[in-house]
């Protein structure tokens, strides 16, 4: 039995930030972690006292728009491993990190 590819969104503080296609959810799971992990500059913030603080990571099945602009290649492609992996929002802004302002 064969199985086909689900999209796949990553929410970075309840925002839908990059979406990719792979099997199985537990696969999510890893390309989301890979992924925070070598852009964990530009997905966490500073605290008070200058320490990094997690965002809150959710990852889910893709909603129709969010499939539309991963097969469109919305703002930008890279890779993680061997999966293409879309950026829904620039992560760039003013300070070079993700923020609620930007939602």
């Amino acid at each position: 039995m064969s199985f086909s590819l689900s999209t796949f969104t990553v929410e970075l503080n309840g925002t839908p930030t990059i979406a990719f296609q792979v099997k199985w959810h537990a696969e999510a799971d890893e390309i989301c972690r890979e992924w925070v992990q070598s852009h964990w500059d530009q997905v966490s913030t500073k605290g008070p006292y200058g320490t990094d603080l997690p965002p809150y990571i959710k990852v889910r099945l893709a909603h129709a728009p969010e499939r539309a602009k991963y097969e469109a290649e919305g703002d930008g492609f890279e890779f993680c491993g061997e999966v293409k992996v879309v950026k829904l929002v620039d992560l760039g802004g003013p300070s070079g990190r993700h923020s609620q302002a930007e939602d």
